[in-house]
């Protein structure tokens, strides 16, 4: 069975129709053959169905610059062009072959440099007493891909100790890197906040450094001394920083990206290549196995609020990607309808994405759908709306007297932003008397 094909019968399992509508899927309009040739490349393990459909997309046809275009804005281009080149260089147009190799390239240099920037920087923190996890970027492309290359990032994130950040900002400065306006060694006592944005002048490397995994207004728990107790070591262009342990990085990607509202393809490759991952390197037999703890995770899950969040990420990690994800686990995220209609707003989104990336439904629907009580999804809509953040302080910069006044320009801002998608949802779904029209 394809891809598409296999979403299709999720949908007819699940009540979720086939095809595209604003927030969802409706039947009679099928995804863009594009997205379908993204969704079966999306891989790093070729398999004869999934060559054989592409052959077939191939065959009737594709808009190859737009092809291109897709797979970089949903954070897959390394994987298409690979699984391309690799198995249809014999049907791939010359042009769209170039095309794909120069971004392919681009995007190798520009991970190789942040790497080894990664690298270098952990082993100054460390020799200055700070203890960082490398989370996401060149980490996550080692330990889940097996290859710097393989994943598109732009920037560095690294977790430490809150009573590290201090001497972490120290350091980091001593190497040319600079808060961003609006951030800075204050936001440590702010509400909401739980990183400071760095960046060094004149190279285009912007780190983020956490304190948190997860801003305190989203109500998961992942953070705690045991994250640094279970960390693994990965080796990188000549060094080795510490990462998330697997079940860690797993359960920590799929509440962050239910936090952005499940933006991109390629975070949910980052599942299925972790998965994948994780199972071959503990595979002592001809049968496979994993290294993950799959009751422990879900219970781990279960304690830190992140219940839905972890059904989500694998549901549509197997759904899309055909990720080994045990049934046990599956079928808890299928008895959640909260699950399955976030699952069918990113799975609508994926069949016809665009450059701006999701709409304002699924960037604000998903987090509220993960998040199982009532009072902190309240809360959650709260702090959103109302906490200023970092972009707030750099849009206007007033004095520290001032400062109170950012808890009513973050409102207006929020409401400027989100409010036309919002009322334009609302025209859509709202009804309407007989003869007249929305349009």
């Amino acid at each position: 069975m394809s891809p598409i094909a296999s979403i299709f019968k999720f949908g007819l399992k699940f009540g979720v129709k086939s095809g595209l509508e604003s927030g969802g899927l409706e039947s009679g309009s099928a995804p863009r053959r594009e997205a379908e040739l993204l969704i079966c490349c999306a891989t790093s393990v070729a398999t004869p169905e999934r060559t054989a459909r592409l052959r077939e997309i191939v065959d009737g046809g594709v808009d190859w610059p737009l092809a291109a275009h897709m797979a970089l804005i949903q954070a897959v281009m390394p994987l298409v062009y690979r699984y391309l080149t690799s198995e249809l260089a014999d049907v791939l147009p010359a042009d769209a072959a170039v095309s794909l190799r120069r971004a392919f390239h681009g995007n190798t240099l520009r991970n190789l440099h942040l790497a080894r920037e990664l690298v270098r920087l952990t082993a100054l923190l460390e020799r200055g007493g700070v203890e960082p996890l490398a989370l996401k970027g060149p980490a996550l492309a080692a330990t889940a891909y097996g290859a710097i290359a393989m994943r598109q990032f732009t920037d560095l994130d690294l977790l430490v100790r809150k009573s590290e950040v201090a001497r972490a900002v120290e350091i980091l400065h001593n190497e040319g890197y600079a808060p961003h306006a609006g951030c800075g060694l204050a936001d440590l006592g702010r509400p909401g906040a739980y990183e400071i944005a760095m960046a060094q002048a004149g190279r285009l490397i912007e780190i983020d450094l956490h304190w948190r995994l997860i801003p305190p207004y989203f109500p998961f728990m992942l953070d705690g001394e045991e994250l640094w107790r279970r960390a693994v070591r990965v080796a990188i262009e000549g060094g080795s920083v510490r990462t998330l342990a697997p079940a860690d990085n797993l359960l920590y990607l799929c509440v962050h990206g239910a936090k952005h509202g499940w933006q991109v393809l390629g975070g949910i490759c980052d599942l299925a290549e972790l998965i994948r991952a994780s199972s071959h390197a503990s595979s002592q037999t001809s049968s496979e196995t994993s290294s993950i703890d799959w009751d422990e995770l879900s219970a781990r899950a279960e304690q830190a609020g992140a219940r839905r969040a972890l059904g989500l990420g694998m549901l549509l990690a197997h759904q899309l990607l055909g990720a080994a994800v045990p049934a046990g686990v599956l079928e808890a995220a299928r008895r959640e309808p909260a699950v399955i209609h976030a699952a069918r707003s990113f799975i609508g989104y994926v069949s016809d994405p665009r450059d701006d990336g999701p709409g304002f439904y699924q960037r604000w629907s998903v987090p509220l759908r993960v998040i199982a009580k009532p009072g902190a999804r309240l809360r959650y809509l709260g702090a959103r709306a109302l906490l200023p953040s970092a972009d707030d302080r750099e849009f206007l910069r007033l004095p520290p007297l001032l400062h109170p006044l950012y808890y009513l320009l973050r409102p207006v801002r929020v409401a400027l932003k989100e409010g036309p998608a919002a009322l334009r949802r609302l025209v859509r779904s709202a009804p309407w008397p007989a003869g007249h029209s929305s349009r």
